[in-house]
Parts: structure tokens; sequence; C-alpha cells
């Protein structure tokens, strides 16, 4: 059984508060606690799934609550991201494997129970974690509690609430793999200096957290989204903004005047766009005889790239599949949160419970989202 609470409650007793609404706070938090000193018992939770592909989704109360493995820690969920393939694949029919379905991949939280070999982390710990697993319902965050391997686990940085945690999981893990696995970019601050990026659907999750990685490492970045969130990608690290909603023409035309060499290229968008990115490449080759690299998140396109050019996978279930790779991202990216170097990106917040998954699920279909991340608060 963990201590840490207890010592948490002794520190805090020993400061005297007059003020009614600190002393609020103070009860609160030695509430919260004290759940956590004795050994974590309850069988059942709540849980949002899909039961059919033709129904809608169902809260389900007394859904079990998963087990965990001796190398795993389960995790009280306090908020949960929200992302739009959690309503593509029931609306398109992929990726849901079996009835009830659990979907979700990320959410921040406390560690409520920790496997046998579990060192790194203890009951009460504040976490925030993205799941790759997609054929395991345990790691799915629609639920109120979460599995996942301690070795891809982050700690909450002190500076940030449980929303702030919600909005990193799988969009900065698909923007770390995106440089260091299909680009072999190490994330060594200014290793690709001199050197440039070009984003299209830069206000995408995945496009906000690659800008503040590829501003890291020193690449120079070239972002296209909505004119609207120009100011705000600049604010994360990007060099030049560029409408998305230009024609082809006028977007070559902004970027002969940057008169630079386009090294790397990553479209978060569409097959449209991501055809667009390779003729772009091709008019912005320079003087090196190193190849241009291209990626693209939703979709590859079919046409032949120009001979400059090397298509680069995403293999963003090697986050999972290979512990040591995956452990090695979250470490590496744990000290850019506690630098300041990578900084949670703006969110909508949902709040009243997991029930609120669903109504977050619509607004995200119906309205889209742009330069923010949709969050569902628990507590």
């Amino acid at each position: 059984m963990s201590i840490a609470p207890l010592i948490e409650i002794r520190q805090i007793d020993t400061y005297h508060f007059t003020s009614p609404k600190l002393n609020e706070i103070l009860i609160s938090e030695i509430k919260k606690s004290l759940e956590y000193l004795a050994p974590f018992s309850l069988q059942t939770q709540k849980v949002v799934a899909c039961t059919g592909f033709s129904r809608p989704l169902e809260v389900l109360s007394n859904y079990p609550i998963p087990q965990v493995g001796e190398h795993e820690v389960l995790v009280q969920n306090r908020a949960i991201g929200i992302n739009p393939i959690d309503w593509k694949s029931k609306k398109y029919r992929f990726a849901i494997y079996d009835f009830p379905w659990i979907n979700g991949r990320e959410s921040s939280g406390v560690v409520v129970k920790t496997g046998s070999k579990v060192t790194e982390f203890k009951v009460g710990d504040k976490v925030m974690l993205g799941s790759t697993s997609y054929r395991d319902n345990r790691t799915s965050t629609f639920q109120e509690y979460t599995v996942m391997n301690a070795n891809l686990l982050w700690k909450l940085p002190l500076h940030w609430n449980y929303d702030n945690g919600a909005t990193i999981g799988v969009g900065l893990v698909t923007a770390a793999i995106l440089l260091v696995d299909s680009f072999k970019i190490p994330l060594i601050e200014n290793s690709q200096r001199g050197k440039t990026i070009i984003i299209w659907g830069g206000a995408t999750t995945v496009g906000m957290y690659l800008t503040q990685l590829a501003k890291y490492v020193g690449l120079r970045v070239i972002s296209l989204a909505s004119k609207t969130n120009a100011d705000y990608l600049i604010s994360l690290g990007a060099n030049k903004t560029i409408s998305r909603h230009l024609t082809s023409e006028a977007i070559h035309v902004v970027l002969e005047q940057e008169n630079t060499r386009i090294d790397f290229a990553v479209d978060c968008a569409s097959n449209e766009s991501a055809s667009f990115l390779l003729e772009v490449l091709s008019q912005n080759q320079g003087n090196s005889a190193e190849p241009q690299l291209f990626t693209g998140i939703v979709a590859i396109p079919k046409v032949r790239p120009p001979s400059t050019v090397e298509i680069r996978g995403l293999t963003i279930k090697k986050f999972h599949e290979d512990q040591q790779f995956g452990r090695e991202i979250v470490r590496a990216t744990t000290s850019l949160f506690e630098d300041g170097s990578i900084q949670p990106v703006r969110h909508r917040s949902f709040k009243g419970g997991i029930d609120k998954v669903v109504s977050a699920l619509t607004a995200l279909e119906v309205e889209g989202a742009s330069a923010e991340k949709y969050v569902v608060t628990l507590t």
C-alpha cells in the first residue's frame, strides 16, 4: 500500500487556512487522497460502448474493470481526449472488432493499482497516456478505468491539469514517431538546423505537436492551415503559415517567395493534399543531393512520387509493440514537458462525467475541431 497520499496530507495539514474557500479545497484534496489508502476493490465501472454499427452509443453501468498484468497499471481516468477516428470508426465500420467495443485513445488520471513488477509508478500518481493498442479494449479510454503498460505512461507535469494531460496521447506519439522513426530524426535540440518541414493540417492535433517537436530539433516549419489559426500556430513554433484555402497556384507563389529547399513534408488531411505536397517537394528541391522525405497520416498518394522524393511509412503501433522504442519516446518527451519545449494544445472541455463522451463525439463530427482538442472532464 502506498503511503504517499498520507505524507501529502500531513504536509498540507501544517498550513492554517482562514479562507472558507481554501478550507473547502483542503478538505476536498484530503478526501481524494484518502481514496487511495485502501486497496483497490471495485469490480465494475461505466463505459461508453459501441454495441452495433447501426445502434447509438450506449453508456453501460456495470462493465467489468480490466485486470492488470505484472508490468501494467490501472488508471482512474479524470479527463479523456476525443479524436475524429472515435466517431469515424463506427460510422464507416472499421477498426471495431467485436461488440460491445470501447473506443478512446488517450486520457489522464490517477494510478489506483499497479502490477507486481511496476517500480516507477505508485498508487496516487497523476499520469497521462496514449494507447496505440487498438485491438485491446483494456487500454481504451472511453471508460472510467484504463489499463496501460507502465513503460508507456507519462507522469502528469506538476503545472498541468488533467484536461491538459488528455490532449497529449496519440497526437504526440504520432508526431514523435514521424520524426524519430519515419524520418530518422533524433529528438536532439537544433540537430536539424538549416532544414525545412512543411505540414498540411498544421491545426490538427498531430500537426500542432509536430510543429513543437520540429521547432525543438531546429527545423524551419511551414504550416498550412486556416488563416484564423495563424497566430496560434506561430506561437507553437511555426515560422511561416499559409492559408490552406488558397489555390494551388497561389500556394506555389508563396513558397517560391520563400526561396528555400523543403526537406520534409507531412500531410494530415487527405489524399488530395498529400498529392499536392509531393508536387510542392518536386518544385522546391534546392541544390542538396539528399532525398526529400514525405509521410501521409491519412493517406499515401497513389501517384508516382518525383525521383527526388522518398515516401516513408508511419508505424504508430511500434509505440506499444517495441517497448524499448516506446519507452524512449516517453522519456524524451517527458524532458520536453519539463523544460516547456512542449506545451499542451488548446482544448474545448465537455464537463459532466463519462456520459458527455457521446455529446462530445457528436459535436466533433458536426462542428469539427480547428486548432483545439476536444476533452471530456470526468471530475
